[in-house]
Parts: structure tokens; C-alpha cells; sequence
């Protein structure tokens, strides 16, 4: 009996020996230069200096709906305004270095430091271009089946704050979800982002159809047009007058505790 057991787990071990090794899995940055490749290369990014990004904005569970518009010129200068049916805009935006949010329903305020750092890691343009100066490190977490495709998982951690998880597809190199926890002005939110039907845009394919969770909230985003190199006045970054001013004074408050 010593003699068949042992036979048994000779034959096994062969067996196992035998088996085909999972490939390794390649390195996040070829799967993130690889998107960049796939979404029109880096040439293509290096000329986009403006840009204007138009669409529309649906809460489904709520019944709004309304219009977004987006204003991004290089490195890093961005202002947004969601003009809500029945309830009014809400605006964002960077100046002087600080991020800041103005709504109907809340007001004027400026970001804390955690939301700051998030947004202006959003803010900055051509981001899928310029990720090594975004993220102190990326690593490949393993792959992931989403909708029936098989993604490559890509771990980025910022210098601040959590990281966050992007799913690349095996096959398109294209993205297809980002789950990350965001600030918020009430606490940390798990977010996840599903983006989907790609489109070219003065030669960058960006995802015109995006399907949003934030905590109990659900949000979809349809991108209409993305206006290139257009010419966009200097004044049109600049915050309404209140969070100005409020900026203003946060940083003169700021500079007079330095020594």
C-alpha cells in the first residue's frame, strides 16, 4: 500500500509539474502607454492646448437632467458649470492654486485640502498622457472579467490620498471602469465610473458615454462634442466674484501666518 500511495503522489506531482504557467502580467506602464497609443498617440495629445467639452447629465432616479460644459486649457486650468433643470448650476473650478465648488442648494465654498489634491489631479490636461507626474506609483493588480471582457487591473496611487483602480480591456487596450473612494464634502464616497463608445475628437478617442455610482447616487454622462484648440479668454477660468473673494482672503490669511 506504501509502495501505491507513493507511486500515486509521484504521478500527481509529474501532473502538476506539467501544467502551463499563467503568462505573466505585463507592466502598467505598457498598459497605460499602450491607451495612450490606442486613443490616438502621444502626438495627437501634444496638440490639444484648449479644449471645450459639451453634453448632458442625467440623475435617472431623481428625474434631472441638464447640460454640461467643460473648459480645460494645458497644464492644468479648468472650469465646469452643470446647469440643472428646476433646481439652477453648480460650478467648479481651480484658481490660485485651490479648488473650488458653488451651487444653488450649498453656496460658495472652497474645497479641503484631500478634495483639492483629487481635483487637481482631475484638472490636469491630458491626463491619460501626462499619468507618471499624476501618480507616484502603478502597478498591475491582476485581471478582472467586466461585462464579459477580460481587463487588466491597474493600481495608481496619487501622492495623496486612496488609490485608485482602472480596468483596461485585454483586447482594445481601451479603459473601461475606474472604482476609486473620493472625497467629498461628506466624508469619503465610493465611486465607480463604467465609460463605453469612444470617439474621436481632434484626433483623441475619448468615451462619450460614461454610467456613474456615488455612494446611493447614480449619474450618466453623455459627451456631445469636444471642441478643440479653440481660443477660450483668460477670464472664463476665473470664479464667480464671492469665491473669489473667499479664495483671496484664504490665502492672504494663509500668507500671514508664514514668518
Amino acid at each position: 500500500m506504501l509502495g501505491v500511495v507513493a507511486l500515486a503522489a509521484l504521478v500527481a506531482s509529474a501532473a502538476f509539474a506539467q501544467e502551463p504557467k499563467a503568462a505573466p502580467l505585463p507592466k502598467a506602464e505598457s498598459i497605460l502607454d499602450r491607451y495612450v497609443q490606442v486613443t490616438g498617440g502621444k502626438g495627437a495629445y501634444l496638440k490639444h492646448k484648449t479644449e471645450i467639452l459639451t453634453g448632458t447629465i442625467e440623475f435617472p432616479a431623481m428625474g434631472l437632467k441638464g447640460k454640461l460644459t467643460r473648459y480645460a486649457a494645458a497644464p492644468d486650468q479648468e472650469y465646469s458649470i452643470i446647469e440643472l433643470e428646476s433646481i439652477g448650476n453648480i460650478e467648479a473650478g481651480i484658481y490660485l492654486g485651490a479648488a473650488w465648488e458653488k451651487s444653488v442648494l450649498l453656496g460658495p465654498r472652497i474645497k479641503n485640502p484631500e478634495e483639492r489634491d483629487q481635483s487637481l489631479r482631475e484638472a490636469r490636461f491630458n491626463a491619460p498622457l501626462e499619468w507618471r507626474k499624476i501618480y507616484s506609483k502603478a502597478a498591475t493588480a491582476g485581471i478582472q472579467t467586466i461585462d464579459g471582457e477580460e481587463c487588466y487591473e491597474v493600481v495608481l496611487t496619487p501622492p495623496t490620498g486612496k488609490p485608485q483602480h482602472q480596468f483596461y480591456s485585454k483586447k482594445t487596450g481601451l479603459l473601461v471602469r475606474t472604482t476609486a473612494v473620493a472625497a467629498s464634502q461628506m466624508g469619503e464616497i465610493d465611486v465607480e465610473v463604467n465609460v463605453s463608445d469612444y470617439k474621436s475628437f481632434g484626433g483623441v478617442r475619448v468615451p462619450t458615454q460614461s454610467k456613474q455610482k456615488a455612494g446611493n447616487q447614480e449619474l450618466r454622462i453623455t459627451v456631445d462634442d469636444v471642441r478643440v484648440n479653440e481660443e477660450i479668454p483668460a477670464a472664463r477660468f476665473d470664479p464667480p466674484p464671492d469665491v473669489s473673494a473667499m479664495i483671496r482672503k484664504a490665502k492672504a490669511s494663509e500668507e500671514g501666518r508664514l514668518p
